[in-house]
């Protein structure tokens, strides 16, 4: 059998592995782990009262699901593009529409653009849609806190993506600067038909709803700092789409209303007292598995243990 201090080594080992695993996904940058670190900064004041052998177990599990997912999705959502491109005939077309709308393009954003700023927007908005969901999820995951786990995953990306799909399906609507025929601020490079393809899907704007839901629910942690760290940056997503002139202020704002949507509907699932029954066979895994493996010190029903 196992002591504890060599299960806790290989329960971290394992933590190690998997938040390399999801750094290499995307190749994210150096300032990325920077942002990760920075908003892991006083996640004490947030963490519940339970031991780390007690939680890692089933969280281990849960974040390497999350992986998987994470890994296989973008793929997963080309294929949805391709599909919409070729079988899909939208009821509504407001490509005119929102080029007519005073004020809708945010021209605004392009008055002043430094190529150190534009530099920056473009690593903020290309790394930033998945950087901001795994910042609340690692941090959630340190905070050995499941229900906030589950909160985080459901409004951040499990709840958006399907119930997004039924607006991308109905409404086409392209990037401002397709529309527009300005230049990519993204300059990615796009042959025509590739640019036609990749444009689509602008409302509601997920980049936005992703940010403006972690920034909700950031807003709700007792840690000032990652108050900060989530609020500065998910907020820099959402500029990057308009300065990048990407999508149209009413996408952003819609964005922002699906993403409130998304919070509540996370609160009401996770509020259940099916959830609470989850929690307790969350936890529960990690305790009996505990109790198997480990020699010394094994846990009692009533008694937790800090790691």
């Amino acid at each position: 059998m196992l002591t504890r201090k060599t299960y806790l080594i290989i329960l971290t080992t394992i933590m190690a592995l998997l938040v390399f695993l999801i750094f290499r996904v995307e190749n994210w940058q150096l300032w990325c782990l920077i942002v990760m670190i920075a908003s892991l900064w006083g996640t004490s004041k947030d963490a519940k009262q339970i031991s780390w052998l007690r939680f890692m177990p089933a969280g281990l599990l849960t974040l390497l699901i999350f992986y998987v997912i994470y890994k296989y999705a973008n793929p997963f959502w080309f294929q949805v593009v391709a599909w919409q491109t070729e079988s899909m005939h939208h009821t509504f077309n407001w490509n005119e529409w929102f080029n007519s709308i005073p004020g809708n393009a945010p021209w605004m954003f392009q008055l002043w653009q430094p190529e150190w700023l534009t530099t920056y927007m473009q690593s903020v908005y290309v790394y930033g849609f998945t950087l901001t969901y795994w910042l609340c999820i690692i941090r959630a995951f340190f905070t050995k806190d499941v229900k906030k786990f589950g909160r985080y995953a459901l409004a951040g990306y499990l709840l958006q993506v399907p119930l997004i799909l039924p607006f991308y399906n109905l409404i086409f609507l392209q990037e401002v600067w397709y529309v527009q025929g300005t230049p990519d601020l993204l300059e990615r490079g796009l042959t025509p038909a590739e640019a036609f393809n990749v444009t689509i899907n602008c409302f509601p704007s997920m980049h936005t709803s992703i940010a403006f839901a972690a920034v909700l629910l950031a807003m709700r942690e007792r840690s000032k700092w990652y108050r900060w760290v989530v609020g500065l940056f998910g907020i820099s997503i959402m500029i990057s789409t308009l300065y990048l002139n990407i999508h149209w202020i009413i996408d952003m704002f819609a964005g922002m209303l699906f993403a409130y949507g998304c919070v509540k509907l996370a609160d009401w699932i996770v509020n259940r007292k099916a959830f609470d029954r989850f929690t307790n066979y969350f936890e529960g895994f990690g305790a009996k598995l505990e109790q198997k493996l480990i020699k010394d010190n094994p846990v009692t029903p009533n008694k937790d243990f800090s790691a």
